[in-house]
């Protein structure tokens, strides 16, 4: 696997004090997260998931980042800079996405959710559109809309359907700030 990367621990709902490490993927880092990833899926559709972490470890215009605790990986986030918005907003708000990255995954296995994982994953997210010039951050979300409003200030722009389903559309500007660079290699920080 490639370098160390950031370190949490956190105490959560469950009894035991949780650590993990959060890094920025490499291509030589797709099987692994594949193979630990995509268990539970479909078979039908799992070619569609590697595909897609296989393209965000190598183009310079989006982001893989995987969750490893243990020597496992337990979750992944990806993020592009540039995305269409999606149909069905008004043109203040498609505007307003032209500047702004797109959160395009984000999944951790469920017995590892509830400890922080995810919310590690979205400030990843803020700071790789930072780092990227971009001015905000979007998602589309089926279940999680309240989630990204109460725990990270998103602002429901409105609504579009996907393969049939009413999906919200959240964004969140993000402040122009010197961030830390979040480069290929990873740190340690407590939490």
């Amino acid at each position: 696997m490639s370098k160390k990367g950031p370190q949490f621990s956190m105490n959560s709902d469950r009894s035991a004090p949780f650590s993990c490490t959060i890094f920025p993927a490499v291509p030589s880092d797709v099987d692994r997260a594949f193979h630990d990833l995509s268990r539970d899926m479909d078979p039908n559709l799992v070619h569609v998931f590697l595909d897609k972490l296989q393209r965000y470890a190598a183009k310079p215009d989006r982001a893989l980042f995987l969750a490893e605790h243990e020597s496992k990986i337990i979750g992944f986030a990806t993020i592009i800079n540039r995305s269409d918005a999606p149909q069905g907003l008004d043109a203040a708000a498609v505007n307003l996405l032209q500047n702004y990255a797109c959160g395009t995954g984000l999944m951790v296995l469920p017995e590892f959710r509830r400890r922080g994982v995810a919310s590690i994953f979205v400030r990843y997210w803020e700071q790789w559109a930072q780092e990227n010039g971009l001015s905000g951050v979007w998602v589309v979300t089926r279940q999680m809309g309240d989630w990204y409003r109460h725990c990270f200030q998103f602002s429901v722009l409105g609504t579009t359907v996907r393969h049939a389903t009413e999906k919200t559309v959240l964004a969140k500007s993000i402040p122009r700030a010197q961030p830390v660079s979040v480069e290929r290699s990873r740190t340690s920080w407590g939490r």
